[in-house]
Parts: structure tokens; sequence; C-alpha cells
């Protein structure tokens, strides 16, 4: 009888050990979603410093020079910076005890901070930093001259040559994160490519050189970097490309002819909207370019009559390479005009808070002909709770979501609780079981 005990006890020991080690356990594992990793060193510009320089970055620069130097900033022309590592509390500083600081007096500049990091060739890397700038003649903390295009951008370098002039590195949409008195006005930028190589390169970037943009604090300040891996490398057999987003609603409305000229902007000034636009018409041989970005909630890629606008969407317009203007939407009926553009083709993109996605394509290129007016108006949306986006912009893996068997994991935990729950009454049963045969031998 002793013998039989013993065996049966060994029995339930191994049925409660097997219960406990199930499926349940692996549902929960299964159901751990992957972290994404940083690869850059010292990303948020903090000691040690050499140079000026925080640890780990590099400085790059631009020269363009005229001798004599143009009088009154009439020319552009470009000299070395200056780095700094900023201490001053406040805006100047978005996260840690220091942020990476370039900047001129007078004499304006290109360049910024680079870093190289190994990577696996064929991935797509997504680099984003954060940046607020100041062009005064005034000191700290007045305002910012919203009229100086401080040229603020994100690029990558695909093959990680580490040279600023390197043909085939990637640029980001440029812009002017203009300082208000002591806020620091942060704005993220951020770019996207794919390394040829086992190397790419980031360059952190501010361009404020061109004629009538010199002033005695010409100032931008970097923080709070990230590189992280987005896409593995292509299988030979890809999946089919979704469908194309719908394009823009675009208008086309001539000027009547007996409009008044208005006086010329400096054509490297970044274009802000103001809260009450004003209705200036343009000589007949200049053309205008009008956007607006709607809230398109049914993501049907079209402003139906229920459907408001949205604010916070930045609009650039790029004539061949270069972007020539650049406005954020401020969420009325009232759009983003960029007048006294010459007749040509131009390409107009947008770029959404990281709250929001797309339901329109990215950018559309238009033809603007002398003495007319386009209007495009550009869909996004909030995203929604989980933080998907909509898988014709940005396509994902199918099932990426769930467990194998299209499950959440919040099932999965469930799930895992379930047989938790029956493992522990199973044990219960086997163990009052196994008191009562002791009890019965002892009696016997």
């Amino acid at each position: 009888m002793k013998i039989s005990i013993s065996k049966m006890l060994l029995v339930m020991i191994v049925l409660a050990v097997a219960i406990l080690m199930g499926p349940g356990r692996n549902a929960k594992v299964a159901a751990e979603p992957a972290q994404q990793t940083n690869l850059l060193q010292n990303s948020s510009f903090e000691e040690p410093y050499k140079g000026g320089i925080a640890g780990n970055w590099g400085a790059w620069h631009q020269e363009l020079n005229s001798n004599p130097k143009p009088a009154d900033c009439s020319e552009k022309y470009m000299v070395q910076p200056k780095w700094n590592g900023e201490l001053a509390s406040g805006g100047l500083i978005k996260d840690g005890a220091r942020s990476q600081q370039v900047g001129n007096s007078f004499d304006t500049w290109r360049g910024g901070v680079l870093q190289t990091v190994n990577v696996n060739p064929g991935s797509t890397y997504r680099f984003t930093f954060y940046a607020t700038g100041r062009a005064s003649n005034e000191q700290y903390p007045a305002p910012s001259d919203a009229s100086v295009n401080l040229g603020i951008r994100a690029g990558i370098d695909p093959n990680g040559s580490g040279l600023w002039s390197d043909g085939d590195i990637v640029w980001g949409a440029t812009g002017s994160p203009h300082m208000s008195g002591s806020s620091g006005n942060w704005q993220e930028f951020s770019v996207e490519a794919t390394a040829t190589g086992s190397q790419v390169t980031v360059f952190v970037q501010s361009d404020n050189s061109g004629p009538q943009q010199c002033r005695k604090h010409l100032d931008a300040w970097f923080d709070q970097s990230q590189l992280i891996e987005i896409g593995p490398p292509p299988t030979n057999t890809p999946p089919p490309p979704p469908p194309p987003p719908p394009q823009p609603v675009v208008t086309n409305t001539p000027i009547p002819p007996t409009l008044t000229a208005t006086s010329e902007i400096p054509p490297t000034a970044t274009l802000v909207p103001t809260d009450t636009p004003t209705n200036t018409p343009v000589p007949p041989e200049g053309g205008i370019i009008c956007t607006n970005a709607f809230a398109d909630d049914n993501a049907n890629g079209q402003r139906d009559a229920d459907e408001g606008y949205m604010a916070g969407v930045t609009f650039s317009v790029a004539n061949g390479n270069a972007v020539i203007a650049q406005g954020v939407s401020v969420g009325s009926d009232t759009p983003i005009c960029f007048e006294e553009l010459d007749a040509g083709t131009y390409t107009v993109g947008q770029q959404v808070p990281r709250n929001l996605e797309m339901t329109t394509a990215a950018t559309a290129t238009v033809d603007l002909t002398a003495g007319s007016i386009i209007s495009l108006e550009f869909g996004s949306r909030v995203k929604s709770d989980d933080g998907d986006e909509i898988s014709s912009l940005t396509p994902t893996e199918e099932g990426s979501a769930g467990t194998d068997d299209g499950s959440s994991s919040g099932e999965g935990v469930s799930l895992l609780a379930i047989f938790g729950l029956a493992a522990i009454g199973i044990a219960v049963v086997l163990l009052v079981v196994l008191i009562i045969l002791l009890f019965r031998q002892q009696r016997s």
C-alpha cells in the first residue's frame, strides 16, 4: 500500500508541473512586444564636452567666404560658427542637464554636429531630434525675429561617409522653431533612410545663411536625439505595394487683373501664418499657392461637410531641391498662402505631429502659372489609442499586433490566468485525495 501511494504522489506532482508549464505560459511570452533600441551614443548631448562639442559627437560646417565680406549682409555667405554646451535653465534645455548650442554673432553660418553608427545593411532607420533657435539683435530673452530662416533639418548619410558634402545624404523637412521670450518652442525634426552599408552618419543642421539674415545673435540648440531601426532588410519576394493614398484636393483660380503689387519678401525667409491673415493680392506675373489641413475623421481622403480643420500641420513649398517657404496650419478655414511665386513646378508637402496620421498623400506636385491661385487641402486624423497607422501609408506585417492565432495580447494574458487558476484547483484536489489515502493507510 505504501508503494502505491508513493507512485500516486509522484504522478500527481508531474501532472501539476505539466499544467503550470503548459500553453498558457507560452502565450504570455509570445504577447510581449519587442523593444526599439536607440543606437546613438550620448543622445541627450550630456557631459563630457570637448571644444564645446558633446561627447560621441563631431562638429561640421560649410564655409562660403566673400572677400570683402558683403556690406549689410547683402549677399549669401557662410563662416565657421562656435559650438558650446548649454547650461542655462529654462527654455534652452529640453532634456537632461545640457543641450548642444551652435551659433555666431552677425555672421551667417551653416553647420551642426554629426555621429556615425554601426547598422544592418539594407535596414531602414529613423533619425529624430528636437531643436529651437533664436535670431535677434537684442539680448535673451527678447523674442526671436521670425523673418530669419533658421534652416534646421535632420539628415542621414546611408553609406556612413561622415562628410556633410556627400551627395547621397537624405535630408528631412526644413523648419524654423523661433523662441518666444524664455519659451523654448522645441520642435521635433525627423528623417528616414535605408542603410547601403554597415554604417550610417546622422547630421543635425542649422542653415541661416542668405541675404539680410545677419543678426547679433544667430543661435540654435539641439537636444534629445534618437536613431532606431524601423524596418528589416527586404526579402526576395516582397508583398505587393498598397494602393496609393488619395491626392489632396487642388483648385486653380485665376487672379483678377486689377490687383496691386505688394512689397517683396526675402526669398529665404520662412513664411509664418498669422492669426488674422490678410488678403494681399499679388502682381499678375506672380502666383499663389494656398494650403490647409482638414480633419479627415473617416479617412476617405476628402473633407466632408461635418469635418473641420486640423492645427499643427507643417507645410513646405519646394522648387526643385530647395525649400523656399514654410508655414503651420492654425485649425481654421483660413488657408496658409505663399505669395509672389514665380511660374513653375512646385512640390508642396505636409508634416504631421506624432499624434496625427496622414489620410492623403504626404506631397503634391503642382504647376503654377502666372496670375493664378492653386489651393490644396491635405487630410489627417488623430491616431487610435494603440498608435496604429493607416496601412496604406505605413505598411506593417500582417498579424504583427496579435498572437499567432489572431488573438490580442490582452487575451493571451487572460488565458494564462485561466490556466493558472485551473492548475491551483487541480493541485488542491490532488492534495485532498492524498491526505485521505494516507489517513486510510494509518487506520488499516
